[in-house]
């Protein structure tokens, strides 16, 4: 039994070891690096903002796959977005369709 409470444990860690969590009214950030979104997971609040770092020499998007974002992100500059509702929004870079992210926005 406790091998297996043991076993669940690290299960929930391994998949949070990906995600960042930002306290609430903490702004959230995303670098952009050797052609990945790090972290690929965050979880922000509703009125959170969410920056992107672009350390890259190429210029990149984050782009939501619902539509509710679309935002440049120019080499060695921010760019924000500011989450206004719940839930999960995938999204991409449009020039580089394998780089993936997602955020979680709770309430």
């Amino acid at each position: 039994m406790r091998s297996i409470a043991l076993h669940a444990v690290f299960s929930v860690l391994f998949l949070l070891a990906g995600a960042r969590f930002a306290s609430a009214g903490e702004p959230a950030s995303v670098v952009i690096a050797d052609l990945e979104f790090k972290p690929s997971v965050i979880t922000v609040r509703i009125g959170d903002t969410v920056t992107w770092i672009n350390k890259d020499i190429v210029e990149h998007t984050a782009t939501s796959s619902d539509g509710a974002f679309d935002v440049a992100t120019p080499k060695a500059k921010p760019a924000r977005w500011r989450a206004q509702k719940a839930g999960d929004f995938a999204y991409y870079c449009r020039l580089h369709p394998n780089m993936t992210g997602v955020i979680r926005v709770t309430r």
